[in-house]
């Protein structure tokens, strides 16, 4: 059986040639801030014009290629082979989960601070939810001190995660403490986490970010490149500009993990800003034609990607958030790329359960497509069904009908497939309903979460908590301020 394979390209060989030609000219001419001693030093001594007082960098060109050569090999990544890479982990279509600053709550028809009684509920359903591949804690609990709130997150996953799980890391003591956990968690043998570093504006990383990915680099881990250049904002408003200022955020970042030998990466998630709110934008057509364009980069420097897609800007699931989410994850997946973390409501405007449960829903239904085609062979054809029904006759009752109904159907229990009468019946309910009785349904079933360690470990665990609780001074980042 053959599954999908599909071919969307947007950029030609030259237009990727003439992005790549620009991006090394921003970067030698206006080059960088990299307020950080050692990446400035280390960056001179490998030919980049230095200006320590600014904290500022040019980098030539020829570092920027040669470091490309030492991470990609010079490499580039086919068509045919970035599909299966990049859409079909282990032959299947999976999400992760978002961490959000707060939560949409469903009865109270409101947004608010999460807790963490939200974080153990958003990790049940990760747990049961099929197609939930990793975890985050979905919301920042904001009943535990604000300086080990992703500490804590991570904390709670070690707990009661059933998958792999993550957290995003704000300090250099939380990233030492959650090195911690994760060797605890894992019976004392040395566990390699990541860290996902991240432009903080124009052409800039901050020393905090700096400082914890050679730390990572260093203690044997790695980190992440991930920037999101947003058009309008930190990016020039034509999607080529953007497109230009995603490739040197990207190119600044694998520079730092060429020079600190860590494999690098690359991200497609750029974004374009409303010019009337000012606010990012996740939903929008842009978003489409950006992740097109950034993964084709991707592969042609050769590296792996994804984009943020599948995403919405709608604040709760309704049709908006529908065809958004389903536009740009159908058109991404069909370029050959992934997609970005899923239970999010609105850009970053809160996490919701209910939407988590219908975004499960609909990567099910993907999974359908992509993972399966269409399986050709004898049994399939129903020659001999088609005999045995002959004209004008009904397939219903056939036994290859009953063979075969069940794997070649798509089974959902959250979409409407009813009659008007019968949905009407059952109260008439939209899938924003019928999510949130889903919700309930997991939480009955399976909430407060099974403790998945001994209690010997979590005593060890609850250790490296109380020590973080006890010394709040380790969290502050006056240390760490470029001067």
């Amino acid at each position: 059986m053959k599954t999908v394979q599909a071919k969307v390209e947007i950029l030609s060989e030259s237009e990727m040639e003439v992005i790549h030609r620009a991006t090394l000219e921003v970067l030698s001419t206006v080059g960088c801030h990299l307020p950080h001693r050692r990446v400035l030093e280390r960056l001179e001594k490998e030919g980049a014009t230095v200006d320590l007082g600014k904290g500022h960098a040019k980098l030539p060109a020829a570092l920027v290629e040669r470091a490309l050569r030492a991470l990609t090999g010079g490499r580039r990544i086919s068509s045919d082979e970035k599909f299966q890479r990049g859409v079909l982990r282990d032959g299947h279509v999976s999400l992760g989960a978002c961490g959000e600053a707060n939560i949409v709550d469903y009865q109270a028809r409101s947004r608010r601070q999460g807790t963490t009684e939200d974080v153990l509920k958003g990790l049940v359903l990760c747990n049961e939810l099929p197609y939930v591949a990793w975890a985050m804690p979905l919301v920042t609990p904001a009943d535990v001190p604000g300086y080990m709130s992703d500490v804590y997150g991570y904390y709670l996953g070690a707990l009661y995660s059933k998958k792999p799980y993550g957290v995003y890391m704000m300090t250099p003591e939380a990233a030492r403490q959650i090195m911690r956990l994760a060797e605890i968690k894992a019976g004392g043998k040395k566990q390699r986490i990541g860290y996902l570093l991240e432009p903080n504006g124009a052409l800039s990383y901050d020393e905090f970010s700096l400082e914890l990915a050679l730390m990572f680099a260093e203690s044997g881990n790695t980190f992440h490149i991930g920037p999101m250049a947003m058009a309008g904002l930190d990016a020039p408003i034509a999607l080529a500009g953007t497109l230009v200022m995603q490739n040197a955020y990207n190119l600044i970042g694998n520079v730092i993990a060429y020079l600190w030998n860590v494999p690098g990466g690359w991200s497609a998630s750029a974004h374009t800003v409303d010019m009337r709110s000012t606010m990012c934008l996740f939903g929008s057509p842009n978003q489409v034609l950006l992740g097109w364009a950034g993964l084709q980069l991707a592969n042609w420097y050769g590296f792996e990607s994804g984009a943020n897609c599948a995403l919405t800007d709608a604040c709760v699931p309704d049709f908006q958030g529908g065809f958004e989410k389903g536009m740009s994850a159908l058109a991404m997946l069909l370029a050959g790329g992934g997609f970005g973390s899923q239970g999010i409501v609105g850009a970053d405007q809160g996490t919701s359960f209910e939407q988590l449960v219908i975004d499960n829903e609909w990567a099910s239904a993907l999974d359908h497509i992509f993972s399966r085609g269409v399986e050709v062979n004898d049994e399939t054809l129903g020659v001999d069904a088609i005999k045995r029904v002959g004209i004008l006759g009904s397939f219903i009752e056939d036994e290859h009908t009953l063979r075969h109904m069940r794997r070649t159907q798509w089974p959902s229990t959250l979409f409407n497939y009813e009659r008007w009468d019968t949905w009407m019946a059952k109260g008439g309910k939209d899938i924003y309903a019928r999510a949130h009785e889903r919700v309930q349904e997991i939480l009955a079933e399976h909430y407060p979460p099974e403790l998945l360690v001994s209690q010997d470990m979590k005593v060890e665990l609850d250790a490296v908590i109380a020590e973080a609780r006890a010394h709040p001074e380790r969290f502050e980042g006056r240390r760490y301020k470029y001067e």
